[in-house]
């Protein structure tokens, strides 16, 4: 049974792990294949200890990860919109899952369990981006039925990529759509 819960500082390397093999699998193609052959679980390793020290302190912004036994096998990093502009109140900035993964529900429980944290912090919107040539990922966001919320350009990697927003005007139903038989809590 796959368990999520709140990122603990010990997770930094599982997280890192799947972070660097998500990003060359999913970006490949998408994004300059330097910058990705670059990217190495030891370099991301301090980022995500720095990031999860940071959120001990922030609990609107936090990282919950999806363990099967004790191995990280998926993550989502949510919390306050860094962009006045957006029409959500919650941003999705980070949703990941391992492609062996992938397909039995783990994602859309992050989702959920995004969605749950969102609501406890009193916002009740949601959003994020994702690159626009991404077809797979904005299949699973309109699944979720996640609704179009513009376009924009931004730099990953020192490249300039067209990204997608999608958002949910009420996190409710996506807190409450269905997801897999997991274990939800702190350990």
């Amino acid at each position: 049974m796959i368990n999520i819960r709140l990122a603990r500082r010990t997770d930094a390397a599982g997280i890192a792990r799947v972070h660097e093999r998500t990003w060359k699998e999913a970006y490949r193609g998408l994004l300059d294949s330097a910058y990705l052959d670059a990217l190495s679980e030891r370099r991301l390793l301090a980022r995500w200890r720095t990031n999860l020290d940071r959120r001990a302190e922030d609990f609107d912004e936090q990282v919950l990860v999806a363990c099967l036994g004790k191995e990280v096998v998926g993550f989502v990093m949510v919390g306050s919109s860094r962009e006045a502009f957006a029409p959500w109140e919650a941003e999705i900035s980070m949703v990941y899952v391992l492609k062996e993964n992938r397909g039995g529900g783990i994602g859309r429980a992050l989702m959920k369990v995004a969605a749950d944290h969102c609501i406890r912090r009193g916002m009740f919107s949601g959003g994020l981006w994702v690159l626009r040539d991404n077809g797979g990922a904005r299949d699973f966001y309109e699944a979720l039925q996640g609704e179009h919320a513009g376009r924009k350009m931004d730099s990953v990697g020192g490249q300039i990529v067209p990204l997608v927003g999608y958002w949910w005007r009420d996190l409710a139903t996506l807190a409450e759509r269905n997801a897999p038989a997991v274990s939800i809590g702190r350990d």
